[in-house]
């Protein structure tokens, strides 16, 4: 057999290769990966804008809900709320969706049901002073699934040394918004900025617009090796990997982009498994997560060495 191909069979997606044959099961791949697999090591499928379904054809970037994204294997969620009156919803550009308390029940049953997974919620931008609420609504549907850092005065080296162990059944949450005083909370972990020059930050996702909205060919040869190399030099922190393409123009849409995209970051993705950045690869954030797109990913962990 030569090249890597795939069969999606409901939520379970048999991955064959040349070399190996294995099983991943989507909804429960983190339950097959070692305890002490250090959270910030470990491949982990993200969904990009998660919560866009059903938005109109130019902010939309994913085509599921969260249960099924969770169930397909995505265990971080790229979130950006607007308190819209007076109810906490999720917008990405023009357009406001579903409301954030759907997608954090969807997260409290997935846990209940998958106790051996984690989830990252990544708050990346609010709007209409949403930080206060959505707090609110965080700790009433996930309480003491929230992860804390056991010392609040030191959250990098909470992250840096964190094991999977001590997240399964879990949630941990990244802040986008620096000025909060609520990021005094040791439930919060301070995000990163696009550029990567926000101090003390617990999440770093570099994003350069110009490159995005570019075309595949030279987001993947250019941009993203040196989004890896940075990462490395880093070496601290959650490091999310944003493999989609942009439509800054508003014209072609994200569909349109991901259509142009999608057979050539797959590639890109299961080539890591043998490069010199494999090492850094952590988050890998997607537009229109699948079961396919993700077991790539997730099969990443098995040249990490970290399946059980």
């Amino acid at each position: 057999m030569g090249a890597c191909r795939s069969i999606l069979q409901g939520a379970c997606m048999l991955v064959l290769t040349a070399a190996c044959a294995f099983a991943v099961d989507t909804a429960d791949w983190m339950r097959g990966v070692r305890d002490d697999a250090p959270l910030r090591r470990i491949a982990i499928p993200g969904a990009h804008d998660a919560g866009t379904a059903g938005m109109p054809w130019y902010s939309r970037t994913q085509d599921a809900d969260t249960a099924t994204l969770l169930a397909d294997g995505v265990r971080y969620l790229d979130l950006r709320v607007a308190l819209e009156d007076g109810k906490l919803r999720i917008f990405h550009g023009p357009s406001t969706g579903v409301e954030l308390d759907g997608i954090l029940q969807a997260v409290a049953a997935f846990l209940d049901a998958h106790p051996a997974e984690c989830v990252l919620l990544d708050f990346q931008h609010f709007q209409g002073g949403a930080e206060q609420p959505a707090l609110a609504a965080l700790t009433a549907a996930l309480g003491q699934r929230i992860f804390a850092a056991p010392n609040p005065q030191d959250k990098v080296g909470c992250i840096n040394s964190l094991p999977l162990s001590a997240v399964r059944g879990r949630v941990v949450v990244f802040w986008g918004s620096a000025q909060d005083p609520q990021l005094a909370d040791p439930r919060l972990f301070l995000r990163g900025n696009d550029a990567g020059t926000r101090t003390n930050a617990c999440l770093h996702s570099f994003y350069n617009e110009s490159a995005h909205m570019g075309e595949s060919k030279a987001l993947i040869g250019t941009t993203l090796p040196q989004y890896l190399a940075r990462f490395a030099s880093l070496d601290s922190g959650i490091c999310v990997l944003q493999g989609q393409l942009t439509d800054g123009w508003g014209v072609r849409g994200p569909r349109s982009r991901e259509n142009t995209h999608a057979a050539a970051m797959d590639a890109f993705v299961s080539s890591l498994a043998n490069s010199p950045h494999l090492p850094a690869v952590n988050v890998i954030l997607r537009d229109f997560a699948t079961a396919e797109k993700n077991a790539k990913t997730i099969g990443l962990n098995r040249a990490k060495g970290f399946f059980k």
